[in-house]
């Protein structure tokens, strides 16, 4: 797995540096894939860290929730996006029956429960795909080479 430092986890993620510390540091409501080891070891983000910091800003900025509140459902998330592929999450809508509970679902998928808060990936992915949106460079580090054969 390949892992950017945080200054570029802010910009991938649409968030200020101010809000990667808040955020991942000082109230934890993210966690980093790499914590910082103290002074000159920097914290290590992954795609999907990044995707879920992303998603957490939507529904921050969307919904004007307190970020603190979502610590559980955010890292639920995680724990769902931690070993899925890019490509898998194309179709897939984060649902937040509540504060505490999150759950990847398809975009046709019908969820069952009365109310939901859902937040489609698609956006997200795109914006972590898309060279005209970031520099290429940038994204590089967070996708591993991969051999292919006939």
């Amino acid at each position: 797995m390949s892992l950017v430092q945080a200054s570029e986890a802010a910009r991938l993620s649409g968030l200020t540096p101010h809000q990667i510390r808040e955020w991942c540091g000082r109230r934890a409501v993210v966690t980093a894939d790499v914590p910082p080891a103290g002074r000159g070891h920097l914290a290590l983000f992954s795609w999907q860290t990044i995707l879920a910091l992303r998603v957490l800003n939507e529904v921050h900025q969307r919904y004007g929730v307190e970020v603190s509140g979502w610590r559980m459902a955010i890292a639920q998330l995680q724990t769902l996006l931690k070993g899925r592929s890019f490509p898998s999450l194309w179709c897939a809508v984060a649902v937040f029956p509540n504060a505490h509970e999150a759950l990847l679902k398809l975009e046709g998928e019908i969820y069952t429960k009365d109310v939901c808060l859902t937040v489609s990936l698609r956006r997200h992915l795109e914006a972590l795909a898309t060279p005209s949106q970031l520099l290429v460079e940038a994204q590089l580090p967070l996708f591993p080479a991969m051999a292919v054969r006939r």
